[in-house]
């Protein structure tokens, strides 16, 4: 089954989304935060209204500078609610404090993921997602298709539990070529989510049938 998530903390726009029952969750980060004039403070409310708009998974991300302080932080997300899934950088602090909180018991995420050997880091420290950064990679020069692909690779023969939750992804043809080779979560923007629900030519034939019937 195919996963989608929002990738935004704009309530004007994520509710109408959620609403239509087929977007999983949300997820976040601090460069989402501020797009939407939010920060770490309004995490409460944010999951609030995102959990009564039908959202199943919220993703919130911790920061910090060391092991320490990431663990910390995560735990403050953790009482607005234990269900959250936290994001953690892949640097050596985050991985660390992603073990350290995978061992406990606490769903994570490894984020800012840019090459196939983070998978397998990943995978050893616990996390229950990675997030590949598929359009960033591009942008690098790199062939994003390709690496998401050895990423996926190594989870599947390995029988690793991490899953892969794609995100940075750009365009509708990103979703159908990554979802050929098997991935199955994808986080998008608020604009890919309208244009993947609407098709000019299914909307030609939907005016031809609401014109026979007077809809």
């Amino acid at each position: 089954m195919i996963n989608l998530y929002l990738d935004s903390s704009d309530k004007d726009v994520v509710v109408d989304l959620l609403s239509t029952g087929l977007f999983k969750g949300i997820t976040t980060n601090p460069v989402i935060l501020q797009k939407s004039k939010h920060t770490f403070s309004d995490l409460p409310d944010i999951y609030k209204w995102a959990k009564n708009a039908g959202a199943e998974q919220i993703f919130f991300q911790s920061f910090g500078s060391d092991k320490k302080t990431i663990i910390a932080n995560a735990h403050k997300i953790l009482k607005i609610s234990p269900e959250i899934i936290i994001k953690v950088v892949a640097n050596p602090e985050g991985i660390a404090a992603c073990r350290e909180l995978s061992k406990s018991g606490v769903k994570t995420l490894l984020t800012a993921i840019y090459s196939p050997i983070q998978a397998v880091v990943a995978d050893t420290a616990g996390a229950d997602f990675i997030a590949p950064y598929l359009g960033k990679m591009q942008d690098l020069g790199r062939s994003g298709f390709d690496e998401v692909t050895q990423m996926h690779n190594i989870l599947s023969t390995t029988n690793s539990t991490t899953k892969i939750l794609l995100a940075s992804v750009r365009d509708i043809d990103s979703i159908v070529r990554m979802s050929q080779v098997g991935i199955n979560h994808f986080t998008i923007s608020p604009e890919l989510a309208k244009d993947i629900l609407n098709d000019e030519a299914s909307n030609a034939a939907i005016k031809v049938f609401n014109e026979i019937t007077g809809s």
